[in-house]
């Protein structure tokens, strides 16, 4: 097992009276690639910066191993000086770390997928996705021994993620990422730690690996908590039976004892005797209910949705030569069809032009060439990405009840309660839209399609500023959702679960992917991944040989779940979990 690097023993953060998180336990090994989650606001920038020496805790002690360990901390939104270029901001850096560091600007820069052009850019016209990869070549120059990423796929596209994903495997030194992006998780981590109010937990593996350990977890406490409550009326009915017993032999000794050499006696003392051995079952009853296993929580997350659809027919849209220019050519010559049922996942580069052609859909662009039919029949529920739906001037309540025509008592108590499951309590419904979070009001315009009835459904960016539960049971509402649905998304893993076909904006053209994601991700894969050894491909993993993996894999994940660290089969199986796990990612 790799060597230890930092060791966190109970830490706790508060604000004021309101404590974020507490008692968290957890050893950083060298080498290991981790993926940090837990809810929004739970805490989890917070521990990263502590880590880093940006933050104090309230309680609790951290141990480096290496007296001088460099650690990079990478936030979320970086903030740069906006009148440098990328060049002069990392030269600048490099004067602190010595002439060798300087040399490697250019270089850095050409790494991390700057083009010459972009080099000499003011940092303030950088986009969101460079921005990022700015900031992790700052960090890079440093060479730290450990690496805290936090949301690092913020603002990538697929070329920027697939770039990610190899930059975080290929790193020679440990990372710790925070991260919604499960497929991301999927690809790079080896461990999952999720951080809750109370602590932190360890999971080996993947994101789905853990998602696995937990369900598993959950339904083993469940059946234990379940057992350990009919025990429990088990024996209070017993103590039932004793008190009853005990009763009626007190009355018996008055009864039967009138007159009766020593019955009263006898049915006195078999009455204290029951009494006896009442208190004695109850006293064990109070000491299994002090031990027993408490009840698991389900995760909070939004309540389950259930969007409704009206009929159309069975074309929804279809594209004939059609191509779109602003003062650029985002597409041209393309063709492509959707029809009813299809959920049609919209990728691209940023500024391929992905939202602009679900504006052209609306109605709100026109083509510059060809045409774009879409059904009269259509009844289009929109979610852009910024969230411009929504009336910043209503509260909570009024900005769903907008959707209503008629607003009856009963509507509005439906409202509230639907509301209450998409997680706003009842003091929080008059809180005007425009002082909610991101998340918040994302959760708001959800809310809004599922109350209404659309056939068509076009989502922009639905899963971004949602924690990964809720990501989840969005997810769900659309593998169940019958009408056809648009899906513009850098969410891989949404689009793997979800799209049955994909449109991919590459290259000036609007290209058809039929079967879905994993086709679009092959044909990605074969036009721009290298060979192996001599030009040749690696070996690919027989079906056959990937099921007993797998099955291997469910088997060593269930048993480590509920394994102490300090068992001495522990390292050996892990070991084997995480080699089986590396073995079926690259195959």
């Amino acid at each position: 097992m790799s060597r230890p690097l930092v060791q966190i023993t109970g830490l706790s953060k508060d604000f004021g009276y309101h404590q974020i998180f507490t008692n968290v336990d957890w050893l950083i090994r060298e080498g290991e690639k981790i993926g940090f989650v837990g809810a929004n606001g739970v805490g989890k920038s917070t521990v990263l910066k502590i880590i880093a020496g940006e933050d104090t805790p309230s309680k609790g002690s951290i141990i480096y191993y290496q007296d001088l360990l460099q650690i990079e901390y990478v936030p979320q939104n970086p903030v740069f000086p906006g009148e440098l270029t990328p060049q002069q901001l990392l030269t600048h850096r490099c004067e602190r770390l010595g002439a060798a560091a300087q040399a490697g600007v250019l270089e850095t820069l050409s790494r991390f997928g700057f083009a010459e052009s972009e080099k000499a850019l003011l940092i303030a016209n950088l986009s969101g996705g460079q921005r990022t990869r700015l900031s992790l070549a700052q960090a890079w120059l440093s060479c730290p021994g450990l690496l805290l990423l936090d949301e690092p796929t913020n603002h990538l596209d697929q070329e920027g993620l697939a770039w990610l994903e190899g930059f975080v495997k290929d790193y020679p030194g440990t990372v710790v990422v925070v991260s919604h992006d499960r497929y991301f998780l999927d690809q790079v981590v080896d461990r999952i730690v999720e951080l809750t109010p109370k602590g932190a937990k360890e999971f080996v593996g993947t994101y789905s690996d853990y998602r696995q350990a937990k369900a598993a977890a959950y339904q083993q406490q469940l059946a234990r908590y379940e057992a350990a409550q009919k025990e429990v009326k088990r024996i209070e009915a017993a103590i039932s039976r004793q008190m009853e017993w005990a009763d009626r032999a007190h009355r018996d000794s008055r009864k039967k004892g009138e007159g009766r050499m020593g019955v009263k006696e006898y049915y006195r003392k078999k009455a204290k005797g029951m009494a006896r051995r009442a208190k004695s079952t109850i006293k064990r009853l109070e000491a299994m209910k002090e031990t027993q296993v408490e009840k698991p929580q389900r995760e909070r997350s939004i309540a389950a949705l259930n969007f409704q659809e009206s009929a159309g027919g069975r074309r929804m849209i279809l594209g004939r030569g059609l191509a779109k220019s602003f003062a650029k050519e985002l597409f041209t010559a393309s063709d492509f069809t959707i029809l009813r049922g299809d959920k049609v996942g919209v990728v691209g580069a940023n500024g391929a032009g992905k939202t602009t052609l679900a504006k052209m859909i609306l109605g709100e662009e026109q083509q510059t060439e060809g045409e774009l039919w879409v059904s009269p029949g259509a009844h289009i529920g929109y979610l852009d990405q910024e969230l411009e739906t929504l009336d910043p001037t209503a509260t909570i309540l009024e900005g769903v009840l907008e959707v209503f025509p008629q607003q009856t008592p009963e509507t509005i108590t439906w409202v509230r309660t639907m509301l209450a499951g998409f997680l706003f309590a009842a003091q929080d419904l008059e809180k005007s839209i425009a002082i909610l979070s991101t998340g918040e009001r994302k959760r708001v315009a959800l809310l809004r399609l599922l109350l209404s009835e659309y056939n068509l459904l076009i989502l922009d960016e639905p899963t971004e500023h949602l924690d990964l539960p809720s990501r989840e049971r969005l997810e769900d509402a659309l593998v169940d959702y019958s009408g056809t649905l648009v899906l513009i998304s850098h969410d891989r893993y949404l689009l793997r679960r979800v799209a049955t076909k994909i449109l991919a904006i590459e290259s000036g053209r609007i290209h058809t992917y039929d079967q879905g994601f994993e086709q679009y991700h092959a044909s990605r894969n074969r036009t721009e991944e290298p060979k192996g050894n001599g030009g040749e491909s690696d070996p690919e993993i027989s079906v056959e040989e990937r099921l007993l993996w797998q099955n291997r894999l469910a088997t060593l994940n269930s048993q480590l779940a509920f394994m102490d660290r300090a068992d001495p089969e522990y390292s050996q199986l892990e070991a084997e979990f995480l080699e089986l796990s590396r073995k079926l990612r690259k195959g």
